[in-house]
């Protein structure tokens, strides 16, 4: 068997010095540059397979640094025909890492778990944020990642495990409690996730007539009749007035609540759309299987790809939903700095944490800029969403 195996091990060798005659460094040093000693990467160097979770070694020590970040991208995608192309240039980045402001020496910049990445070729790219100047980048191309060898490599390289089964014993039967219910509150009302603003109209055209405080609630009186989904809500003793529902989570029973038609909306100049607009890549989950009461990583890649500075800082809400309820089962929020056009920011949590729905479907949506107070050419990309389902573990 090995015999007939070699000659597939020669052919994967004369694969590898192939790749490795394409193997890039950005920046590349020539005859009259070398790479910046205090932006770079020093490993994994191109050309290098790797699996599992392991340490991105390098330098981030730029002169005015704010900080650093490291993201991944695959160097190959497929259309809906099943046809393999490049990755164009403008394809979105992944992060790996959150910002980091502490600068770094020939040492580690970050950690990446390659087990919530398919196997196949990536680039690496380090990100060095400096106040005032340009963002500097140091990309490594081609990396291979391959946590699933073919099995005739495992069978030589890794050797072969033999699995052994084991029953698990068999629990003592809990003695039946018969517990009467508690009468569930079923009033349809709204909590706010954060500080919103109430206003006159269904929209954030309208003036605004009062505010939420984050985690108050109010009772929901109407619906909007236009299909705007904004709640018409009582607050303040018996005033009335209109929230958004992308920052509010309802409760109750709203099978009977009144769709109300809002007052038509103020005659306002069409205002010249802003030339900033904020959007970002869909959330990346560490593990990409959450477990259940088990902390995992949400990271979210946050870019301006407008031409012009945003006005000012934006805010990130970030939720898990439970997709069959609607139920917001946790959250938080956090501040993008201003971006200039091209520049993006990572915002995310190492310690998120679901614990309730195991087994079901759970949506985690980032929402940019919820209240709509930084000036966008575009609002439409301003949702961003992974849906994932919630592993049992031990809940």
């Amino acid at each position: 068997m090995y015999r007939k195996i070699l000659p597939l091990l020669l052919l994967a060798m004369l694969a590898v010095v192939t790749i490795t005659s394409a193997q890039t460094i950005q920046p590349a040093p020539d005859d009259d540059t070398t790479i910046d000693p205090n932006v770079n990467i020093i490993w994994p160097p191109p050309v290098y397979t790797l699996r599992d979770t392991l340490p991105v070694y390098g330098s981030a020590n730029a002169a005015g640094m704010s900080n650093y970040f490291i993201e991944f991208r695959p160097l190959f995608e497929t259309d809906p025909d099943g046809n393999v192309t490049p990755i164009s240039d403008d394809a979105p980045w992944f992060p790996i890492s959150l910002p980091s402001r502490q600068p770094v020496v020939e040492d580690v910049l970050g950690t990446w778990n390659t087990r919530t990445t398919a196997d196949g070729l990536y680039e690496l790219r380090l990100t060095v944020n400096v106040t005032g100047q340009p963002t500097q980048n140091f990309v490594v191309s081609p990396i291979r990642i391959e946590n699933d060898p073919p099995e005739f490599v495992r069978d030589l390289v890794l050797g072969t495990t033999t699995e052994q089964t084991i029953t698990p014993p068999v629990q003592p039967t809990a003695p039946m409690v018969m517990v009467t219910p508690t009468p569930r509150d079923v009033t349809p009302r709204v909590t706010a996730n954060l500080n919103a603003n109430i206003r006159s109209g269904d929209s954030t055209r309208f003036e605004i007539v009062g505010s939420l405080g984050s985690g108050q609630t109010a009772d929901v009186v109407g619906v909007s009749a236009t299909g705007s989904g904004w709640y018409l809500i009582r607050f303040d003793g018996n005033r009335q007035g209109w929230i958004a529902s992308s920052v509010v989570t309802a409760s109750g029973d709203f099978r009977n609540v009144e769709r109300v038609m809002p007052p038509p909306p103020p005659a306002t100049a069409t205002p010249t759309p802003p030339p900033a607009n904020l959007t970002g890549s869909p959330p990346a989950l560490t593990p990409a299987t959450p477990v259940c009461n088990e902390p995992f990583r949400v990271l979210v890649n946050i870019t301006n790809t407008g031409s012009a500075p945003t006005a000012g800082p934006a805010t990130v809400l970030v939720q898990d939903i439970h997709v069959a309820s609607g139920q917001v089962q946790n959250s938080f929020t956090q501040t993008v700095p201003v971006l200039a056009p091209g520049e993006n920011f990572v915002v995310g949590r190492d310690d998120f944490v679901i614990s309730t729905f195991f087994n079901e479907e759970h949506e985690i949506r980032a929402i940019i800029d919820p209240n709509n107070e930084v000036p966008e050419s575009n609002t439409a990309d301003n949702i961003l969403i992974t849906r994932y389902t919630l592993d049992r573990g031990g809940c």
